[in-house]
C-alpha cells in the first residue's frame, strides 16, 4: 500500500532498538520471492536477519502506550502498533512466525509476547479496528503464498483507513496473536508437548474468532498468526517494573493476565524454549575491484546468539585487530589484494563466510564505451534473439535491480551482492534469460550489441558476469540447467551469434562458458562463419587457444576452488570479472584476471562492435526456471593503444619542420596543424611502419607560428 505524500507517521516516546533500514533492503514482493521456496528453519533465519538488520518499517519501531488498571493498581506498557512487518514504511509484509522465533526476537529487542488479557486491552485501545478476513482452511495456509494473499487482503483494507489513521496508529483485527498462557505448560493436548498458544482476531463487535488454543506445536505458523511485541519494561503505580515481575506477582498479575495465578514455575512465563543459535552467515562479504589508493569496506550480516565475535582473515591468516562485523581498508595497494574471509563465533559454534576477492587495479585506460546500467540504457543497445523454432523466448531487462534476487549456494539462500566494479549499494545491471518457457522449449539465444559503436586495434572489453543455475553443485536436483554466457568482439552487430543447430549467418570472435560444469566443453571458443553455422574451435585447443575446456581441469579448479565456487572449476553463482583483449591481432580471454584462452586471429574479423549474450544449446527447460539467468554489469571497452607522443620537433635548414612521433607499430592516426589553435586542418594520415616515425612538414616556411596535434 502507498501512503499519501507528506503524510506524518505517529510518533511515540518508546522505540525499538534497531539500526536504520538498509537502503537496498527488500520490500514486500521481493521479500516474499526470497522466502517462498525456503524451508521453515531457513525462512525464520531470514526473518530474524531482516529484523535485526533494520529491514522493518520506521513506524513499526514506535511503540504505543497502553494504560490499564486492576485490583487498585495502574500500569502502562508499550506495544508495537501492528504485527511483525518486514519492508519499508509503505511497502511491507506482515510476517507470521513461530513462537520460538517470536521469543528470540523479543529477547533481542527487550520485549515479550502479550497475554490473552493484553490482546483484549490492545484491541480496546486500537485506533483502527479492522474486520477479520479469514481464508477457508487449506493445507497451504502454512506456506508463503497464503501469507502473501492474506497480506494483500489486509493491506487493501488498511489502505482505506490511511487518511484518517496514518501508518503507526494502533491496529487490531488483522491477525490472531501468539500469546503467553498457562496453556503453554498445562492442559496439553495429545501429541503436542510444546504448543504454540493463539488467541484473538477480534471482530469489530469485540468477539474473538480464536479462543485460547494450544493444539498446534510451537513449530507451527499459518497465515493468521501475528507477532505483536510488548516492551518488557513497564511502569506500575508510576514505578519501573517488568512484564515478568508483574505476571509472577499475585498482587499485580491481574493487570496483565486473566488466567489463574499459580506457583511461579507454572504461571505464564514470558518465554518459549528457545534453542541455542550458532552463527549463520546471511550476507557474505563481496568481491571488489578498485584502483590503488582507494578505500574499501567489507561487511557481513551474521545471526546467532549474542555475543558474536568476528575475526577477519587475509589469504587465510588472521588480521590483527580486525574483529568487527565490518573491515575497513584505506589507501589500498597491491599488497592487500587477495582473499578475505570472516569467521563469526559465539558460545554455540562458528561460521565462516565465503571468500571475497579484492583486486587492486594499477592502470586505468581510457574508455571507448562504458555503461553501469544504473539507469535504463536499453535505447543504446540492439537486442537480437534466435530460437530453433523461431518463437521468441528470452528476456533482456535493463537497469534490473538484482539486489533483491535470491540464489542458493551450497543449500543456503542469499541475495546477489553488488558486482566487483560497483560501489556499495549499487545493484543494477542487465538481466538475461533464454529458453525458459515450457510452451516454446527450443534451443535459443539473446545477443546484446551497443548501437553506433566500433573498436579496432588494441582494445579490451571488460564486464562483471553473474551466471546463475538451478540446483546445487553441478546442477544436482535440477534439470535443463545448462546455459552459456557469451562475450566477444569484432561483430557487425547485425547477426544472432550463437551455436545454432541450423545454418545461421554469423561473424566475429566469441567465447562461452556454462555456470555449473559437466558438459562436453564447459569453456568454448567460436569464430563466425558468414556462410552459415559458426566454427566451434573448442575441440581443438590449439585453434581455440583455450587452456582447457572442462571445469575439472586443474587450471579451472585453481581459478574457482571450492572456497568460492559451488561447483569447483565453474564460474556460476558468483561475480566474475571477464575480459576479452585484442592486442597486435592477438585475442585473449581472461576470467578474474587469469588467462583462459589466447590465440592469433587469422580471420577477417579484426574490428567491429562487442557482443554480450546468453545461449541455450539444449531444448530442455531449466527447473526451476527462475533460477536460470545471467547478469551483466559495468561494461567497459578500454583503449589499450599506447598514447601518441611527439618525441621531438625541429626546424630544418630549408625552413621545413621535422616531427618525430612515437606510438606502436601499425598504429594509424591523423596529423593536424593550425596557426591559431582554433581552425585545425588535416595535414596527413600516417601509419607507423617504423617506431618512432619522422614526418617532414614542407608547408611551414611562410608560417611564423604553427601548432600540431595527433589524433586516432
Amino acid at each position: 500500500m502507498v501512503a499519501g505524500v507528506g503524510r506524518v507517521l505517529s510518533v511515540h516516546g518508546q522505540t525499538l532498538n534497531l539500526p536504520s533500514r538498509p537502503v537496498n533492503a527488500p520490500t514486500a514482493v521481493p521479500y516474499t520471492n526470497i522466502i517462498s521456496p525456503l524451508a521453515l528453519t531457513e525462512r525464520e533465519n531470514w526473518i530474524y536477519a531482516q529484523v535485526i538488520s533494520g529491514n522493518v518499517p520506521g513506524w513499526w519501531r514506535n511503540l504505543i502506550p497502553i494504560n490499564v488498571s486492576a485490583a487498585g493498581h495502574a500500569a502502562t506498557y508499550y506495544v508495537t502498533p501492528d504485527y511483525l512487518a518486514i519492508g519499508s514504511d509503505t511497502d511491507y509484509f506482515l510476517e507470521p512466525a513461530t513462537p520460538v522465533l517470536a521469543q528470540r526476537l523479543a529477547d533481542r529487542l527487550g520485549g515479550t509476547l502479550p497475554t490473552r488479557k493484553m490482546v483484549n486491552q490492545i484491541w480496546t485501545n486500537a485506533a483502527m479496528k479492522l474486520n477479520p478476513q479469514p481464508i477457508p482452511p487449506d493445507p497451504g495456509m502454512i506456506t508463503v503464498p497464503f501469507f502473501a494473499t492474506n497480506n494483500a487482503m489486509v493491506m487493501a483494507q488498511r489502505n482505506t483507513y490511511t487518511n484518517a489513521q496514518p501508518l503507526g496508529a494502533l491496529v487490531s483485527g488483522d491477525k490472531k496473536d501468539v500469546v503467553l498462557s498457562n496453556l503453554i505448560y498445562s492442559n496439553l493436548q495429545a501429541g503436542v508437548p510444546n504448543p504454540v498458544v493463539i488467541y484473538g482476531w477480534h471482530y469489530t463487535d469485540g468477539a474473538p474468532i480464536q479462543p485460547l488454543y494450544n493444539g498446534h506445536a510451537n513449530s507451527y505458523a499459518d497465515y493468521s498468526h501475528g507477532i505483536r511485541l510488548v516492551q518488557m519494561n513497564l511502569t506500575v503505580d508510576g514505578a519501573p517494573n517488568t512484564v515478568t515481575n508483574v505476571l509472577v506477582n499475585p498482587n499485580l498479575a491481574a493487570l496483565l493476565s486473566d488466567e489463574t495465578v499459580a506457583p511461579s514455575n507454572t504461571i505464564p512465563l514470558p518465554r518459549y524454549p528457545v534453542p541455542a543459535l550458532a552463527p549463520i552467515v546471511i550476507t557474505n562479504p563481496r568481491n571488489q575491484s578498485v584502483l590503488a589508493g582507494k578505500a574499501v569496506q567489507f561487511g557481513t550480516l551474521v545471526i546467532g546468539d549474542l555475543p558474536l565475535h568476528y575475526q577477519w582473515l587475509f589469504n587465510g591468516t588472521a588480521i590483527e585487530s580486525a574483529t568487527n562485523a565490518v573491515l575497513s581498508l584505506t589507501n589500498v595497494g597491491t599488497a592487500v589484494g587477495g582473499a578475505y574471509t570472516v569467521i563469526a563465533t559465539n558460545q554455540t559454534g562458528a561460521a565462516t563466510s565465503r571468500v571475497a576477492q579484492l583486486n587492486i587495479k594499477t592502470t586505468d585506460f581510457p574508455a571507448l564505451l562504458a555503461d553501469d546500467f544504473e539507469t535504463d540504457t536499453a535505447t543504446n543497445w540492439n537486442v537480437l534473439w534466435g530460437a530453433a523454432n523461431g518463437v521468441p523466448d528470452y528476456a533482456a531487462n535493463f537497469a534490473y535491480d538484482y539486489g533483491s534476487t535470491p540464489y542458493t549456494f551450497n543449500g543456503v539462500t542469499a541475495l546477489i551482492p553488488p558486482a566487483p566494479n560497483s560501489v556499495d549499494g549499487s545493484t543494477h545491471g542487465v538481466y538475461l534469460t533464454a529458453n525458459n518457457n515450457d510452451a516454446t522449449a527450443a534451443t535459443a539465444a539473446v545477443n546484446l550489441y551497443p548501437k553506433n559503436f566500433s573498436a579496432s586495434g588494441s582494445f579490451s572489453l571488460k564486464f562483471d558476469l553473474w551466471l546463475n543455475y538451478p540446483g546445487g553443485s553441478s546442477g544436482i536436483n535440477s534439470t535443463g540447467s545448462t546455459q552459456f554466457a557469451q562475450c566477444g568482439i569484432n561483430f557487425s552487430g547485425a547477426n544472432v551469434n550463437w551455436a545454432a543447430p541450423a545454418a545461421n549467418t554469423s561473424d566475429g570472435l566469441w567465447f562461452a562458458v556454462d555456470g555449473e560444469g559437466g558438459t562436453s566443453a564447459d569453456y568454448r571458443a567460436y569464430t563466425g562463419n558468414p556462410a552459415g553455422v559458426p566454427f566451434d574451435l573448442s575441440g581443438n585447443l590449439a585453434l581455440g587457444g583455450l587452456v582447457a575446456t572442462n571445469s575439472t581441469a586443474a587450471v579451472f579448479q585453481t581459478l574457482f576452488p571450492a572456497t568460492v565456487a559451488e561447483t569447483p572449476g565453474a564460474p556460476g553463482k558468483q561475480w566474475v570479472e571477464v575480459e576479452i583483449r585484442q592486442t597486435n591481432n592477438v585475442v585473449a580471454w581472461l576470467l578474474n584476471h587469469t588467462l583462459v584462452a589466447q590465440r592469433t586471429n587469422p580471420t577477417a574479423f579484426t574490428n567491429g562492435t562487442i557482443l554480450l549474450g546468453l545461449m541455450d544449446i539444449y531444448s530442455s527447460i531449466a527447473n526451476p526456471a527462475r533460477d536460470c539467468f545471467m547478469l551483466v554489469d559495468n561494461v567497459r571497452v578500454e583503449n589499450l593503444a599506447p598514447p601518441i607522443r611527439f618525441q621531438n620537433i625541429q626546424r630544418l635548414a630549408n625552413g621545413h619542420t621535422a616531427l618525430t612521433v612515437g606510438s606502436s607499430l601499425g598504429d594509424s592516426f591523423w596529423l593536424d596543424s593550425t596557426t591559431n589553435l582554433a581552425a585545425w586542418q588535416p595535414l596527413a594520415s600516417l601509419a607507423l611502419t617504423n617506431n618512432p616515425l619522422v614526418f617532414e612538414d614542407t608547408n611551414t616556411s611562410a608560417a611564423p607560428v604553427r601548432f600540431y596535434r595527433a589524433r586516432r
